[in-house]
């Protein structure tokens, strides 16, 4: 940082220190909601029904064009997927149920909703003043569980049912949840306010909710005045505790400002909302140009996290072409590039690679999907950009009728499916290196560690690769598991070992300090040094030097080539450097696989689709197959395992390792690589 950007980081902090703790000394959990006083004076002069009536009848901004027009969103909804009207319709039953889906899996909360309790571990929070919160219970707890909850994504499940069927059961229980938390959660009080991005991401699922619901006879102009209030109360806190510093912005500020873009451009009679808007909006851009790389890529590096970055700036760009306000044409550019950093990480499955950090957030969600499924990003792109280059199928997406609705049904269908597969590609500044032929897929990180160098979301990954081919991932990221909930395991997920990468004298390639949970040791930037891409064959060469800080430095280096007609590719790994070391190569395998160790090498294989991981280069290896687990959604694991190759050399040391997957029923290549020990 600058000197100038120091004193203004100090500045700043100072500014924070002094506003929560007079915030802390005055407040009192009952006198911190929105009064009638209060609410009067910010409609600025307009009354209460006059509001409660342009509401229920979608005039102004609605949250997306698709809830502008509510009813031919539905018609063509049920036209196009008449198994989502019972569909929904299960999803609602589970949420009157209190069943609701956190993470992938229903969680049971009880006949009365606990807002502070986690319920996967059982433990609550108290309702302390938010500036002497604590983040970590131990024992289990989980703020991000507890958070997931508590962001009201399952109103909008409530919604759509309620827009398919108009089945008023629904209408009531979105109004008892509403009323409920609520009263449970007064203003800066509580787990739930502890940073204004959950409540700006909590404010967009209730507006989008609301917007599904404001044709039912049960919204009273009561429940449209709580709806004000709760929404008043959340801009408020937002705008007093933005996450933005001069040494690192994320995105933490970005969901902030979409959360105030989105009350002030819905709600335009609240009194701050013009200020609301101009403040977000402005700074939303110049956010896009700081976090989102030339390339296209979110800075932090994190592929999940890219979805989550694309999502606000998605929902900020529909809003203002919804409303007529231009945006410059380098930024819709931006945007162009993020949907096409999507198209190409997307493995042919349509499922995304979890690079880096993933708790699986998304800032609105029409339909529950899986948590890895990216793929209905591509029809948003092509009816949002107006781009064939998006249409990757003559079938729309739900979710992006609720997003753009009939109107965007028509885009759509004007649109040429583009039959061109997504090619291999470098994305130079981010140093994400995607290789790829019709079924075959690789991705290999040599990024940094996000951020500018700063992040949070990174791994001990450098040069590691995943792999897919024939219909599934066969060398896999492991996800993460958890952040909070525990330190041990939350290191274990982001740990060299459990990524396809190479271990030296048993260190990480990033330190991992214990405690720091979202902070690795110096930041590890590969070099990357050749990246070559044709019909033939893609080759990607780089090294890293994470290793330099040994006693007896190493540097890494591994060059990768995908030999595209023959479908397998070539790992060369070399070590420069001094002394004896130890090498650990891992390739840690999807859950599904089992895997034997061979005279040719290891064979892992699910029973349709195998994987051959073979050395060339005719070292003793000790080989091993070890215990892991895979985390397809934020707090859950799956049993799988890893191979490792073990060796003690000395520096300067090289390694060949080939990556051959194939059919089993492909007895001839089969029987080949089982049989030959120089395949």
């Amino acid at each position: 940082m600058t000197p100038g950007e120091l004193a203004a980081e100090a500045a700043l902090r100072a500014r924070r220190v002094v506003s929560r703790t007079l915030s802390r000394l005055v407040d009192d959990p009952q006198a911190s909601y929105i009064s009638d006083e209060e609410l009067a004076r910010s409609l600025d002069g307009h009354s209460l029904a006059e509001v409660s009536a342009r509401l229920r009848e979608g005039r102004g901004t609605c949250l997306t064009p698709g809830l502008a027009d509510l009813a031919a969103t539905s018609t063509a909804i049920r036209e196009l997927f008449p198994g989502s009207i019972e569909e929904s319709g299960g999803e609602a039953d589970a949420v009157l149920a209190h069943q609701i889906r956190i993470f992938g899996s229903a969680c049971d909360l009880g006949r009365s909703i606990d807002w502070h309790r986690d319920p996967r571990s059982g433990l609550s929070w108290p309702l302390k003043h938010y500036s002497r919160m604590p983040l970590m219970l131990g024992h289990g707890a989980d703020v991000r569980v507890l958070w997931e909850l508590n962001r009201l994504q399952h109103l909008t499940t409530l919604g759509r049912a309620y827009a398919l069927t108009s089945d008023e059961r629904y209408t009531e229980e979105f109004l008892l949840q509403v009323a409920s938390w609520y009263e449970a959660n007064p203003p800066r009080f509580g787990p739930n306010w502890i940073n204004a991005m959950e409540a700006a991401i909590r404010a967009v699922n209730v507006i989008a909710a609301f917007q599904m619901f404001r044709n039912s006879p049960n919204l009273t102009d009561e429940a449209i005045e709580l709806y004000l209030k709760m929404l008043i109360s959340h801009g408020k806190f937002i705008l007093a505790n933005l996450e933005f510093t001069h040494r690192l912005a994320s995105n933490h500020f970005l969901s902030d400002l979409i959360g105030l873009f989105a009350i002030g451009m819905t709600i335009p009679e609240i009194k701050p909302s013009r200020n609301w808007v101009s403040f977000s909006a402005e700074r939303l851009l110049i956010e896009m140009d700081r976090q989102v790389l030339a390339d296209g890529v979110d800075y932090e590096g994190a592929v999940a996290y890219h979805r989550f970055v694309l999502e606000i700036f998605t929902l900020f760009f529909s809003i203002n072409r919804d409303a007529g306000v231009e945006i410059p044409k380098p930024s819709w550019e931006r945007l162009e590039a993020m949907f096409d950093y999507v198209r190409h990480y997307l493995k042919p499955d349509g499922a995304a690679p979890r690079v880096g950090d993933s708790d699986d957030g998304r800032l609105l969600q029409f339909r529950l999907r899986s948590a890895d499924d990216h793929s209905y990003l591509m029809p948003i792109a092509a009816v949002l950009m107006n781009n064939n280059k998006f249409k990757l199928s003559q079938v729309i997406d739900e979710e992006t009728v609720w997003w753009f609705g009939a109107a965007g049904r028509e885009v759509f269908d004007s649109l040429a499916v583009n039959e061109q597969p997504a090619a291999s590609r470098a994305f130079p500044d981010a140093q994400i290196f995607i290789q790829r032929r019709e079924h075959f897929y690789s991705v290999i990180d040599c990024g940094d560690h996000g951020a500018l160098g700063r992040g949070s979301h990174a791994h001990s990954d450098a040069l590691s690769i995943e792999v897919f081919a024939h219909g599934r991932t066969l060398l896999r990221d492991p996800g993460t598991f958890v952040y909070t909930g525990s330190q041990r395991w939350r290191n274990r997920f982001r740990s060299t070992a459990y990524h396809n990468t190479v271990r030296v004298d048993g260190e990480e390639i990033s330190q991992i300090t214990p405690g720091a949970l979202f902070i690795l040791g110096s930041n590890v930037r590969p070099r990357v040094s050749l990246w070559e891409s044709d019909g033939e064959r893609d080759v990607l060469d780089a090294e890293h030097d994470g290793y330099a800080r040994l006693s007896q430095p190493v540097i890494h280096r591994r060059v990768v080539t995908f030999a595209k007609r023959d479908g397998h590719w070539t790992i060369r790994d070399i070590f420069s450097g001094q002394g004896r070391h130890r090498f650990e190569f891992f390739f840690n395998l999807d859950a599904g696989l089992k895997a034997r160790i061979e005279r040719a090498g290891v064979i892992a294989h699910d029973g349709t689709t195998a994987l051959a991981i073979l050395p060339l280069s005719g070292h003793a290896f000790e080989v091993k197959i070890a215990t892991r687990w895979v985390s397809p959604a934020y707090g859950t694991r799956i049993r799988s395992s890893a191979i490792m190759y073990r060796l003690d050399a000395e520096v300067p040391f090289e390694n060949i390792m080939q990556l051959i997957p194939y059919r089993l029923a492909d007895d001839k290549l089969a029987r080949r690589i089982s049989l030959t020990s120089d395949f």
